[in-house]
């Protein structure tokens, strides 16, 4: 039984196709050229997915080295996520999802290695407590997925969420932000994209104001906000953990330069990041990180009271190219 199986597995894998981008709706976008998605199947209780990252890409092709970023992975990981919910495990096209932790661990940077030739292109075996046949909410959906690339295990997410009835979702959110009082959005001066391993100042999402650190949240943006939302996107929150992070290891002298890989991830989101008020970001190195290797708790706080928490690791990569 076992080898029909990973012959199950193969066979899909093989016929996974990569020539075109899966119906923006499925993967939650409005541009098709924000879609990473190409092809999925359903193999045993495992779903797979093909993936492709774009070669030029005003987010996760801003950056400083010759290696694919795996934030853009990770976010090609959630989209598969989407697609496979609607396509079989019968989540409605418009429902809401609310991600409540997200883990990664790079299995292998090299494969990460950008020829300058070819874009990016990978599988993505997702494992889910949720049950093809169960079409309820409001309970908690874990799952756990391992990319590869030719074959090779590239890197391994893990996490969960809750999904929502559009409906229940509207009236939650209306409830919560009619309880808040007026939040303030206090005007910050963005950090230099040279600090952060950036090119372009449309991609920084930190900002300081005197000592404070906080989350700059432009809803302008081309890929965070690719389509309105009424809170800050995970995505989003996801990069301000990676930039915090960067920042606090070159003050601290533990990166002699902000060109580093997210090799771990550990974040927690408690609550819903309300658009209209402060986000304060605070961070710290963890004692007995190694100078190269830095570990990095942050948390960010809105309303006076902690909201996301995490910690991430960053790690020099195998060989750099700059670009």
């Amino acid at each position: 039984m076992e080898n029909q199986l990973t012959s199950g597995r193969t066979a899909a894998r093989r016929a996974l196709g990569f020539d075109q981008a899966v119906p923006r709706s499925l993967a939650h976008r409005s541009a098709v050229a924000e879609v990473f998605v190409t092809d999925t199947a359903a193999v045993g209780d495992e779903f797979l997915a093909a993936v492709q990252l774009p070669r030029a890409h005003s987010l996760w092709f801003d950056r400083l080295v010759t290696y694919h970023d795996p934030l853009a992975v990770l976010e090609a990981v959630r989209q598969s996520l989407l697609v496979i919910g609607q396509r079989y495990l019968r989540v409605p096209v418009d429902a809401p999802a609310s991600l409540q932790r997200m883990g990664l661990c790079v299995e292998d940077l090299s494969l990460f290695h950008d020829d300058e030739r070819a874009p990016l292109e990978a599988v993505v075996r997702i494992r889910s407590d949720r049950n093809p046949a169960d079409s309820g909410y409001f309970r908690d959906i874990s799952f756990d997925a391992t990319v590869t690339v030719d074959g090779a295990a590239a890197m391994t997410v893990h996490g969960g969420g809750i999904a929502f009835p559009r409906d229940a979702y509207d009236e939650l959110r209306a409830l919560q932000q009619d309880s808040r009082d007026p939040g303030t959005i206090t005007e910050v001066d963005s950090l230099d994209p040279n600090l952060l391993g950036r090119r372009d100042p449309r991609n920084i999402v930190l900002g300081r104001a005197g000592e404070r650190l906080l989350l700059v949240v432009d809803q302008r943006h081309p890929s965070f906000f690719d389509h309105p939302y009424d809170h800050v996107p995970g995505p989003l929150l996801i990069e301000a953990f990676r930039q915090a992070a960067l920042l606090a290891a070159t003050e601290a002298n533990q990166l002699a330069a902000p060109i580093a890989a997210v090799t771990e991830l550990r974040a927690e989101f408690t609550e819903f990041i309300e658009l209209d008020a402060d986000i304060d970001c605070a961070t710290e190195i963890v004692p007995g990180s190694a100078p190269g290797f830095p570990l990095v708790s942050i948390g960010l706080r809105q309303y006076g009271k902690q909201i996301a928490h995490g910690t991430v690791e960053l790690s020099s990569y195998p060989s750099i190219t700059h670009r």
